[in-house]
């Protein structure tokens, strides 16, 4: 689970990150994903992490101290640029609180949410895989 620095890890911190639905799986994947790509999958999980902040909510971002502006940053560009990664005060600020991982607004179509774990503990399946595509309609 540990992998190349993303929106809210560093170069080899634990994280997994999904969708709250396959249209907000399809936005955020919008921008990876390419003519040609191996077949995709949606995976239905389970998710009973024993603490999670939802950070959709501003209120719960004023009272843990995270600027809601962080979550919504271009992280990338900051890493190019070599500036500090907006995103990662968040998510650092949250790792040393202990939470297992947060809920957050998606930067490009806020209605829709995602999730990160900072572990894998509390996550299961909930059903079969099922085809998944960016051209297929979302149901």
């Amino acid at each position: 689970m540990a992998s190349a620095s993303g929106r809210f890890h560093h170069d080899g911190q634990p994280a997994l990150y999904a969708s709250l639905s396959p249209e907000g799986a399809g936005v955020a994947m919008a921008s990876y994903a390419s003519p040609g790509d191996p077949p995709r999958l949606i995976w239905p999980l389970h998710l009973a992490p024993k603490a999670l902040a939802d950070l959709r909510d501003r209120a719960v971002c004023a009272a843990l101290g995270i600027d809601p502006d962080d979550l919504v940053s271009r992280w990338a560009d900051d890493r190019a640029a070599g500036r500090q990664v907006r995103s990662w005060r968040a998510s650092d600020h949250l790792r040393a609180m202990g939470p297992d991982g947060f809920l957050y607004p998606s930067r490009k179509a806020p209605e829709h949410g995602h999730v990160i774990l900072f572990a894998t503990k509390g996550l299961r399946l909930a059903g079969p895989p099922e085809p998944w595509s960016l051209a297929a309609p979302i149901r």
